[in-house]
C-alpha cells in the first residue's frame, strides 16, 4: 500500500503526543494551584445549578475529546490514504467482450489498386490485437472466409502480418508486376464480381451465435466501397440484410476510400450504432499518387478511424454484468474523510463555545 506524504505522519504523531502531555499538565498544575482556596467551597458545589453546569462541562468535554480525536483521524485518512488499491486481474480482463469480423468488400484488391491500403490496415490491425484480451476477431473477403472468428489472437496476428507483408510485396513501385505475381491465397481468392449486401451478409453469418444471446458484442468492421457495382440482383435485398443486422444486433461500422458513400449503407450504419469514416486512397487506377507525405496521411487516416471503431464496442451482457459487479467506491477521493472532518471541527469549536458560557 502506497501513502501520500509519509513524512507527515513522525511530525503528527509528536504533536499529538505534545498536545495529550500538554492537556494533562495543564489538568493537574493548572488554574487550581494559581487560585486561593475558597472557605467552605463544599456548599457551591453542592447547589443544583452547580451540579447541573458540571455535568454539563463532562459532557461536553466528552464531546470536545470525541470531535477532536475524530477530526485528527479524517485529516490522517485523507492525507495518508492509499494511493491505490491491488486486485488481482489478468492482463486485457478489462477489455469489451466483443466479436469483430473485419469485411473487405468487392473490388477491395490486392491486384487490383488497394494493396498499399491493405498492407497498412493489416500492419495496424495487428498493432491493436496485440492489445485485445477479452476480444475476439475473424476476416472475411467477400464470399471467402479468411479466417473464422477465434480467440488465438498471436495466431491471427500472425495471419495479418503475412497479408501485410504480400500486401507490401504487390504495391512495390520498383516492380510494377509484382501484384500479377505475387500469391494473394491468404488474403483473396479468385476475382468474382460480388454486390456489398452478400459480402455484409457472409459477413454476418460468420459472427457466432448469430439469432441467439450468447453475451458478447457483434461488430462488423468493412472495408472497401459501399457503392453496388453488380448488376444482377443480390442474394440479400436491403431489407433482409437490414432485418439480420438488427435481430442479430450487429454493430456496422464502415471505412471507405474516397468520398462517396451509398444511402442505405449509410443508414445501416447510422441505425445500429456504428460509425463511418472515409479517408485518401493512395497509389491504384484512381487514388491520388504514391508521395511519401500522402502515404503516411493515409496510415494516419485509416490509424485514426481503427482507434474511433474500437473505442465504440457494442453492447453486451457480458460487459453490463461486469460493470455491475465493480465495487462502486472509489478508494483514491478524500473528499468524503475532509468533510467529516469539518464537521468534527465545527461540532469541537460549537463545544468548546459551550464550555465558556
Amino acid at each position: 500500500m502506497g501513502l501520500k506524504w509519509p513524512l507527515l505522519l513522525l511530525p503528527i504523531i509528536i504533536g499529538i503526543g505534545v498536545a495529550v502531555w500538554y492537556s494533562k499538565r495543564r489538568t493537574r498544575y493548572g488554574w487550581q494551584g494559581e487560585l486561593p482556596y475558597l472557605a467552605r467551597s463544599y456548599r457551591l458545589t453542592a447547589l443544583p445549578e452547580y451540579q447541573r453546569a458540571l455535568r454539563l462541562h463532562e459532557r461536553l468535554s466528552v464531546a470536545a475529546l470525541v470531535m477532536s480525536i475524530v477530526a485528527v483521524f479524517m485529516l490522517l485518512g485523507a492525507t495518508l490514504r492509499p494511493t491505490k488499491t491491488y486486485e488481482p486481474q489478468l492482463a486485457g480482463s478489462d477489455t469489451p467482450h466483443v466479436d469483430i469480423m473485419l469485411c473487405f468488400g468487392p473490388l477491395y484488391s490486392i491486384r487490383l489498386s488497394d494493396g498499399l491500403a491493405i498492407g497498412q490496415l493489416a500492419t495496424i490491425l495487428r498493432e491493436k490485437v496485440e492489445g485485445f484480451g477479452n476480444q475476439r476477431i475473424g476476416m472475411t473477403k467477400e464470399f471467402q472466409r479468411n479466417f473464422p472468428v477465434t480467440s488465438d489472437l498471436p495466431w491471427v496476428e500472425q495471419r495479418l502480418g503475412e497479408i501485410a507483408k504480400v500486401a507490401e510485396q504487390a504495391s512495390s513501385e520498383d516492380d510494377p508486376s509484382a501484384k500479377y505475381s505475387v500469391d494473394t491465397e491468404v488474403f483473396e481468392g479468385s476475382f468474382r464480381t460480388v454486390s456489398i449486401n452478400d459480402t455484409l451478409a457472409m459477413c454476418a453469418m460468420g459472427l457466432p451465435a448469430v439469432g441467439s444471446d450468447n453475451g458478447r458484442g457483434r461488430s462488423i468492421i468493412y472495408v472497401g466501397s459501399t457503392e453496388n457495382y453488380e448488376s444482377n440482383p443480390p442474394i440479400y435485398s436491403d431489407a433482409m440484410l437490414a432485418g439480420i443486422v438488427k435481430d442479430a444486433k450487429i454493430q456496422v461500422n464502415t471505412i471507405v476510400p474516397g468520398t462517396q458513400t451509398r444511402e442505405f449503407v449509410d443508414k445501416l450504419v447510422k441505425d445500429s450504432g456504428g460509425r463511418q469514416y472515409l479517408y485518401t486512397e493512395v497509389g491504384g487506377i484512381t487514388g491520388d499518387d504514391v508521395t511519401p507525405r500522402k502515404i503516411d496521411n493515409q496510415k494516419d487516416e485509416l490509424s485514426s478511424a481503427l482507434d474511433k471503431i474500437l473505442s465504440n464496442p457494442p453492447q453486451s451482457t457480458l460487459d453490463d454484468r461486469r460493470k455491475d459487479e465493480q465495487h462502486p467506491f472509489q478508494w483514491d477521493v478524500p473528499d468524503l474523510l475532509l468533510q467529516i472532518a469539518l464537521i468534527a471541527a465545527v461540532a469541537l469549536a460549537a463545544a468548546r463555545l459551550g464550555m465558556r458560557l
